[in-house]
């Protein structure tokens, strides 16, 4: 059996598990076409849905009951909807586009660290020490100031959608990583990212350690600088066409050679020519997070590539502030968002229970949490990540999507915390390197990684001592499992913010198979893209690929 095999039948038999153990509320009966677009979230919060009635324009038509217009929440989502609205492939089509939000502000898991047109103690915004005078917790915050550069396909799509409002970068100093070890409790090497920026003593002292591997393993930040290239010309380019509907075809366009998405990254490792040295106590560090099914080992060769890219420039470079541009994006789309409106089921109308007395086509009902009855769309894009079940049951027998196919996702933990000094049993001590990769995670408990944020300053009424304020420096945690309890305890920390992101990151072992986009008539998901990765980007892609199949669907 092989890994891909072995992968598929492991996370299938749990899905079937859980669906056999969950209570089935919905019907699924008819065969239909209108709409929803299910969008997610990129970095943590719950699943956020969006739903569009769709109506065809034609002058012997009555015109017809306006919908409510709204747009979504998450990156897929929101392209979903800029596209059925600005694409020319959608004239002659007019689109009513509503969006159920789980979560308290639109953009995502990592907006929902803090929006804030938020209400206070809905999600809203989180401040250092609960100090509104200071800065809130940002989505850079999370995954790093390089953000939007890291994301040229969203960046440019947004550029356009806000008429020409560019998004300003500049580059930032280079910074030195620490590579921690639980056994010794020590920093015992580090390298400096960019990788290009690094010393010639520092390199020397790498080489002596590991060898060829060092500059052998730059090939893997090609690759990544390669793709990033390749997405920004895509913002250009028509990608959304009939040509690129699925996943293989996404990365033909992508990739030219799509070979890195097949094979594991231990054998891209040693196609490169890089050391199991090199690959344990450099690069797993790097690219491991979450739980213990995010592994090197378990990876697809681009995914280890995307994820080496980003760590290598992720604080590189700023500009730009991600939840501020998706709000004004979703603004400029002219969209209404029900935040807070978690959907906990979808099923098939029956045939002949709609409005119309000969109405034959059943649409697709669509239940949140807290509403009295279930709403109707012509078509359903579901891009939330946590709604795979859902999906195979409204899918039903007749569906394409099957439970061996479906994308697994992996939590993970993000805990701030503030400081004088970074302790010392994180890595702390007389000099820290801003960024501590933790090589024997278990022995701390699960942490992955501990990285400087910024400075924030403790007013008196915070606690600080003798009436004047106090600089002191904000910190990020990740982990695998939550640490805040052991975190809390440590007397040099003076406040702390926890965060599970229950969808952070997606198990990418290597297929030579993939989920379909569309699982049944009338309905699509943008979650089969996380196969192969997850990024601003590639959510990006999904959405405006599959709102692409809905026009086509409309318009046949």
């Amino acid at each position: 059996m092989t890994l891909e095999d072995r992968n598929k039948s492991q996370y299938a038999a749990a899905l079937k598990k859980r669906l056999a153990c969950e209570q089935f509320v919905y019907r699924i009966t008819g065969d239909f076409p209108t709409a929803a677009l299910l969008t997610t979230v990129r970095g943590g919060a719950r699943p956020s849905t969006i739903a569009a009635s769709i109506h065809e324009a034609a002058e012997e038509r009555a015109e017809p009951t306006p919908f409510p217009a709204r747009t979504s929440a998450g990156p897929a989502g929101l392209s979903a909807a800029a596209h059925l609205r600005n694409s020319p492939a959608a004239s002659g089509v007019d689109f009513e586009i509503t969006v159920f939000e789980a979560g308290s502000s639109i953009g995502g898991q990592l907006a929902q660290f803090g929006s804030p047109e938020s209400p206070s103690g809905a999600g809203g915004p989180v401040f250092p020490y609960n100090d509104s005078a200071l800065d809130p917790l940002r989505a850079e915050d999370v995954a790093g100031p390089a953000l939007l550069w890291g994301n040229p396909l969203f960046t440019r799509s947004s550029e356009d959608i806000l008429g020409g409002d560019a998004v300003e970068f500049f580059d930032l100093p280079s910074q030195k990583v620490g590579y921690y070890s639980g056994d010794s409790h020590q920093v015992f090497v580090q390298t400096t990212r960019p990788y290009y920026q690094t010393s010639t003593w520092d390199w020397l002292g790498l080489i002596w350690r590991y060898g060829a591997s060092v500059w052998h393993a730059n090939g893997l930040l090609d690759e990544s600088a390669g793709l990033r290239e390749r997405m920004a010309a895509a913002a250009d380019a028509d990608v959304a066409s009939s040509a690129v509907a699925d996943v293989p075809a996404m990365l033909a366009s992508l990739l030219g050679n799509p070979a890195l998405a097949h094979e594991g990254a231990p054998e891209t490792l040693r196609r490169f020519g890089v050391s199991e040295a090199y690959a344990a106590e450099i690069l797993a560090p790097q690219v491991e997070r979450g739980g213990p099914s995010v592994r090197l080992s378990g990876m697809s060769g681009l995914a280890l590539a995307m994820l080496a890219g980003r760590e290598d420039a992720g604080d590189a470079h700023a500009g730009g502030d991600y939840t501020a541009r998706i709000r004004e994006i979703a603004k400029a789309l002219g969209a209404d968002v029900r935040v807070h409106s978690k959907v906990a089921g979808i099923e098939r109308e029956r045939p002949g229970s709609g409005e119309g007395e000969g109405e034959t086509v059943a649409r697709w009902l669509l239940r949140h949490e807290g509403a009295a009855e279930a709403e109707a769309f012509d078509k359903v894009i579901v891009a939330a990540p946590g709604l795979e079940g859902l999906v195979v049951r409204a899918a039903g027998a007749n569906g394409s999507v099957e439970a061996e196919e479906a994308v697994e996702f992996d939590a993970t933990h993000v805990t701030f915390f503030t400081a004088p000094q970074l302790p010392g049993r994180l890595g702390g001590g007389d000099w820290a390197p801003p960024q501590i990769l933790f090589v024997d995670d278990d022995a701390e408990g699960g942490i992955h990684e501990v990285a400087y944020v910024r400075e924030v300053v403790r007013h008196h009424g915070d606690g600080a001592a003798g009436g004047a304020p106090v600089v002191e420096h904000l910190y990020r945690c990740v982990s695998g499992a939550d640490v805040s309890e052991a975190l809390s305890s440590d007397p040099g920390v003076t406040w702390m913010h926890h965060h599970r992101l229950d969808h952070a990151y997606p198990l990418t072992y290597p297929r030579t198979s993939y989920p379909s986009f569309g699982v049944g008539d009338g309905l699509w998901t943008t979650t089969p893209i996380y196969s192969i990765g997850s990024s601003l980007d590639l959510s990006w892609l999904a959405g405006r690929v599959v709102a692409q199949q809905v026009i086509e669907a409309v318009k046949k």
